[in-house]
C-alpha cells in the first residue's frame, strides 16, 4: 500500500513538474489571445521586406472579382517573367484612390528569386502566379472599375 502511493506521489509530481515551462512554448505558438509568437513575427516581418523588393510580373491574363462578407476578393492571374518569383501581390496605386477616369489600379508585382539560383527559363504554364486581394466594399465606392497592371499592358475591369 505505501509503495503505491509512493508511485501515486511520483507521478503526480512528475506530471506537475513536466508541466512547468521555460516560456518557449508560448514563444512557438503565441499567446491564447491571438498575438503571433515571435517565430510568426519574424516571419511577417521578412515577409514585409520582401514584398518592398518586388519587380512587375510581365503579363495579366485575367482578372476576376468575387464577393466577400465585408466586400470584394480582387483575383488577377498572370505570367512571372520566370521560374522561381513568389509572393505575388497587387499593389495599389495612388493609396486606392481613383484615378481621374474613375479606376482603381494595381500593379502586379512578385518577388524574385534568391540570386544565383539557376533556374530553366520555363513556360507560359510553369511561370503563371495569382494574387488574391480583399477589398472592402467602402474602397470601392465612387469607383467606375479596376485596372491590374504588369510589365507589358493591363486587363480593366468595369463595374
Amino acid at each position: 500500500m505505501a509503495i503505491k502511493g509512493i508511485w501515486v506521489l511520483a507521478v503526480a509530481g512528475g506530471l506537475a513538474l513536466g508541466g512547468c515551462s521555460t516560456g518557449t512554448f508560448l514563444d512557438d505558438v503565441g499567446t491564447l489571445w491571438g498575438e503571433p509568437s515571435s517565430a510568426e513575427a519574424a516571419a511577417i516581418e521578412e515577409r514585409n521586406e520582401a514584398l518592398k523588393a518586388t519587380v512587375p510580373i510581365t503579363s495579366v491574363r485575367s482578372v476576376e472579382m468575387g464577393r466577400t462578407r465585408d466586400g470584394f476578393l480582387i483575383t488577377a492571374f498572370g505570367t512571372a517573367p520566370g521560374l522561381g518569383y513568389g509572393l505575388p501581390a497587387l499593389r495599389p496605386r495612388r493609396g486606392g484612390a481613383p484615378g481621374t477616369d474613375g479606376y482603381i489600379e494595381f500593379d502586379f508585382v512578385a518577388v524574385e528569386p534568391a540570386p544565383g539560383l539557376d533556374l530553366p527559363p520555363g513556360n507560359t504554364q510553369s511561370r503563371a502566379v495569382r494574387a488574391d486581394l480583399p477589398v472592402l466594399l467602402d474602397a470601392l465606392q465612387g469607383a467606375r472599375g479596376l485596372r491590374v497592371l504588369a510589365l507589358r499592358g493591363g486587363v480593366q475591369m468595369e463595374f
